[in-house]
């Protein structure tokens, strides 16, 4: 930024007040390139993006979505705004809801499904829910040290082991669905660290360790820790 200084008579140098930075033209919400349908009767505001969409269509799969008045949502200068979400994972479930290629979805890898899954479950969207916990559930579930000793499926689709136990939790799906994440977590050789123990949870924690502990002393060690931790710390 340069400032400048303006020489008043015999005064000595001012700073000259700058420019402002915004103008309300740059302020102004931009309409989304894919998702703003001309013929659309619902407009929506998310993180500085408007939408405009064919409500009745988006509400059969969103009966919980936030209503609106007659004039909210009705145009441009009058949009539905949606706070705490963000324009990407907005975008994420509108490729569920409204597919470029019918039978075909652009969401691939977890942080996709994972926002997809959020928005879902936060407005009923039961089918999509539905959808993205299948997709989310059939992502190849791994560890770090997984990932570093196979190269070969370095491009698949995966899903941190934790991070698929954690979202299970999170977003009350049972148990079983998550039961590959429990078998890599198991048959790991490090010790869980500070920031996945606290995205598991203390019980999750003490259970999957109890687990491991058991498995150290047997010598089909994979297969009894998996046992152990099915039979007896998760039911």
């Amino acid at each position: 930024m340069t400032i400048a200084l303006v020489v008043q008579g015999g005064v000595g140098p001012t700073i000259a007040e700058p420019p402002p930075y915004l103008t309300a033209g740059a302020l102004a919400p931009r309409r989304h390139e894919d998702y703003y349908f001309d013929d659309g009767t619902l407009v929506v505001l998310v993180s500085g993006t408007l939408f405009r969409l064919w409500d009745g269509a988006f509400r059969r799969h969103a009966p919980a979505f936030p209503r609106a008045d007659k004039l909210t949502g009705s145009d441009d200068a009058h949009p539905l705004v949606l706070a705490g979400v963000e324009c990407a994972d907005f975008e994420r479930l509108l490729w569920v809801v409204y597919p470029p290629v019918i039978g075909q979805c652009k969401a691939k890898t977890s942080a996709d499904w994972t926002a997809v899954l959020d928005l879902a479950t936060r407005w009923g969207c039961a089918d999509v829910r539905a959808l993205a916990i299948r997709e989310l559930g059939a992502l190849r579930c791994e560890t770090a040290e997984m990932a570093a000793a196979d190269k070969k499926t370095e491009k698949e689709p995966k899903m941190p082991a934790v991070e698929k136990i954690a979202l299970a939790q999170r977003f009350d799906i049972p148990r079983a669905w998550a039961r590959g994440a429990y078998e890599a977590l198991c048959a790991r050789n490090d010790s869980l660290e500070l920031a996945e123990a606290t995205m598991l949870g203390l019980e999750t924690v003490v259970k999957v360790a109890f687990a491991r502990c058991v498995g150290l002393l047997r010598v089909s060690w994979r297969k009894t820790t998996v046992d152990v931790l099915w039979s007896f710390a998760l039911n």
